[in-house]
């Protein structure tokens, strides 16, 4: 088809497409309903389009029902088709984009093929069936935390500081238990960085993805190989795959690092206890060390491996000094690499071996084109002046340490990191799940219960008993067995293994509560003989803030007087304190009066004395008064007397009442309705028919117009609902849902 030929046919296709859009818009029926000709027109060309559209469907498939004419059936066999046509409009539209390179080259979506669809996987019924690692580590995991964390560095090269004296710990403070200080802190703020880093310079590309494998490295031998084939290098690309699902504080479970040549995956569960040896090349200053958003990677190096990082670049930092609308690492590879790949290993099982290959893939894709990605962004960093602030940054989250949650700071610092950052921890979890405030000793003695429970088996918290259990025993405070596992739907194994323990605990959590809400007014402050289950001292009060108390005491009650008292006192129980001794010595009491003349008066202490006597006397007769209950009389009612009237010349005119007829018991009563008009009848009754009298108005019985009950009169009439700006503030979170009480025993099946 020449171009000629092309152009008429697409500008007959956008008249069709046009004129099929306009007629759309229209009402067909009812024209057809008007004009016949119309009607026949219109029935013509739709059984010529459905013909034509059935002869495609049979060059397509011989098979193929055709398309009846009926408008419903019509519909829904063209959806169908629609469908297809969408699905090769999406193809096509995806092949011209590769073919004119707008997303990514031929070779990206080659590796996209192999990530994705190479990808086997792993069902969830063999990841329960993954041994634990930490069953065959030499130096088994301690997770009672009795102790400060100690760095495990064996030999420190590259120091500034010797090894001695960064074991020393440091003793503590107001705000920071003891502890022991990061061993390269020193290093990282006086080394300098390599001068190569300084300068502009060509980006050097990556090798072709295809062409490069990595090296596995799971023992001595090839451990030693990967080092000397590194050393050479004077910037090193490193990440790290991390499992916390089934540990305490977690696992590193595989460590890639790649240089211009090639891509290395160590094995660092094989490998835990040989990795130390890495630290001569990680902590060299003149080897820069490219990772992204480290910022955790420094924690599970020295916590697990005893590994530091001197002259770090975190490509985190510099994407936000640049001003890049995203951050992340997959983000980096499509702008900077032109490599789109996929988090969906991330939260994978990395402890599984041997891994697959799309894990591998996924793996070697982290570190494979992130030193390219370094040189356009240093290049870029240099030309806008902010390499210096980067470099400051990357220097502060290398001299982040770990630290046990015990010995965290009592205020947060963003140089330690500990797993449990809050010091009241199931504050939160009562916050996000709506428990009240009554019900925070039993939240507490299920979250201990559970973290103990998960540092004796290495587990983490969340696999031994997930918050939302947590929440709904709380909630429900089940004290049977069967209750516990029946509270929600999905019970982790240590739940329903340690029903019974858990159920106990709720009952004597809720036995313990009962009772502290009944001593709450009568005992609010334990004594000095309460049993240390209600009432722990020591953990309470310390050493040496019991010596400074006893030594305020002594102070204290050394400058009492401890002779006889003064006999001066009138009040018996001041006469037997030694903290009233001389203050009543004298016998005179000074009197200062409002004239300024007369100055002060003594008044003797007799006088006082006659005066309260006085008093309290007088208290005494008032004591001895005889109150009598009034007795009441019932008054007696009033007799109805006839109305009068007062006549203008002030005369009273008794009213003689009228003779009342009899009543015929054979005349028949018809009722019917009258509209009476009380008002006039009102008017009318006691008023006089020539002249009305003038009405005399009483002010003092008058409702007054700005009392407070007519405003609330006012206000009852008129029932709208105002809007209150502040009512999502003042109202406080919304309770828990009651759970519907299930049927106990029964059996049900359910059908796929």
């Amino acid at each position: 088809m020449n171009e000629e030929e092309r152009k008429a046919l697409f500008a007959g296709v956008v008249g069709v497409v046009r004129g099929s859009s306009a007629l759309a818009a229209q009402d067909i029926e009812f024209y057809k309903s008007l004009d016949k000709s119309v009607a026949d027109a219109a029935t013509g060309l739709t059984d010529d389009i459905v013909s034509m559209i059935n002869s495609v469907l049979a060059s397509v498939d011989e098979h193929c029902e055709p398309l009846e004419d009926d408008k419903e059936s019509f519909i829904n066999s063209w959806n169908d088709i629609s469908n297809v046509l969408d699905n090769l409009f999406e193809k096509s539209d995806r092949s011209l984009d590769i073919l004119s390179k707008r997303v990514n080259s031929a070779g990206d979506a080659s590796n996209n093929m192999q990530f994705l669809d190479k990808f086997g996987g792993m069902d969830d019924s063999q990841r329960t069936k993954t041994e634990k690692p930490q069953l065959k580590f030499v130096t088994p995991v301690d997770n009672s935390e009795s102790h400060p964390f100690i760095p495990l560095l064996k030999e420190k090269p590259h120091a500034l500081k010797p090894l001695e004296e960064c074991l020393v710990i440091t003793p503590a403070e107001e705000d920071m238990p003891e502890h022991y200080n990061h061993p390269y802190e020193y290093e990282i703020d006086h080394q300098e960085y390599n001068e190569n880093i300084l300068q502009k310079r060509d980006p050097i590309p990556s090798r072709d993805w295809e062409e490069t494998e990595a090296m596995w490295v799971d023992n001595t031998e090839t451990l030693n190989q990967m080092i000397k084939e590194i050393k050479p290098f004077s910037e090193l690309a490193i990440d790290l795959e991390h499992h916390d699902y089934r540990s305490y504080y977690g696992i590193v479970c595989l460590m890639q690092i790649s240089t211009r040549e090639k891509d290395y995956l160590i094995d660092t569960i094989a490998l835990r206890d040989e990795l130390h040896v890495l630290n001569d090349i990680f902590t060299d200053p003149m080897v820069t060390k490219v990772l992204h958003g480290a910022f955790m990677d420094i924690i599970w190096l020295q916590r697990d491996l005893g590994l530091y990082i001197v002259s770090l670049f975190d490509t985190y930092h510099a994407s936000r000094a640049m001003g890049l609308p995203r951050h992340s690492l997959a983000f980096l590879l499509e702008k900077y690499a032109h490599f789109k790949t996929s988090k969906k290993y991330q939260l994978a099982d990395w402890r599984i071996r041997p891994l697959s290959k799309a894990m591998n893939a996924y793996a070697k894709a982290d570190t494979h084109f992130l030193l390219n990605i370094f040189d356009q962004m240093r290049n870029q960093l240099v030309e806008s002046n902010k390499l210096s602030g980067v470099l400051a940054e990357s220097r502060n989250v290398a001299k982040r340490r770990f630290e046990y949650s015990k010995y965290r700071p009592k205020k947060f610092s963003p140089v330690v990191y500990s797993p449990i950052e809050n010091q009241y921890p199931w504050k939160s979890l009562m916050f996000k799940y709506n428990i009240p405030m009554d019900k925070e000793e039993l939240t507490k003695e299920l979250y201990n219960w559970r973290d103990l429970i998960a540092r004796r088996d290495d587990e983490s918290p969340r696999y031994v008993m997930p918050n939302q259990i947590i929440a709904s025993l709380v909630a429900y405070t089940p004290t049977d067995a069967v209750g516990v596992v029946s509270v929600t739907n999905i019970v982790t194994d240590y739940v329903r293994s340690n029903s019974k323990v858990i159920a106990n605990l709720i009952k004597n959590c809720l036995m313990k509560m009962k009772e502290q809400g009944k001593n709450v007014v009568s005992e609010p402050v334990p004594s000095a003989t309460a049993e240390e289950d209600e009432y722990d001292v020591i953990n309470k009060i310390s050493v040496s803030q019991i010596q400074s108390i006893k030594n305020n005491f002594n102070t204290l009650v050394s400058g009492i007087v401890t002779s006889q008292s003064s006999p001066k006192c009138n009040s018996e129980e001041l006469k037997a304190s030694n903290f009233f001794g001389k203050l009543h010595d004298n016998d005179t009491v000074i009197k200062y009066t409002s004239d300024a003349s007369s100055g002060k008066e003594e008044i003797p202490a007799a006088m006082i004395e006659e005066r309260g006597a006085d008093y309290k006397h007088k208290l005494h007769l008032l004591e001895e008064i005889d109150l009598e209950v009034p007795v009441i009389h019932p008054t007696p009612l009033p007799i109805e007397e006839p109305v009068a009237t007062k006549t203008p010349t002030t005369e009273t005119v008794e009213t003689i009442p009228e003779p009342v007829p009899q009543e015929d018991l054979d005349e028949i009563i018809v009722l019917k309705k009258v509209k009476r008009d009380h008002s006039s009848s009102k008017k009318s009754k006691g008023s006089a028919p020539e002249e009305s009298l003038p009405e005399i108005v009483d002010y003092t019985k008058a409702t007054k117009v700005l009392s407070s009950n007519n405003n609330n009169k006012k206000k009852g009439r008129n029932n709208k609902r105002k809007f209150d700006p502040f009512s999502a503030i003042q109202e406080g979170p919304q309770a828990m849902k009651k759970r519907k009480a299930g049927t106990r025993g029964k059996n049900m099946s359910f059908k796929r």
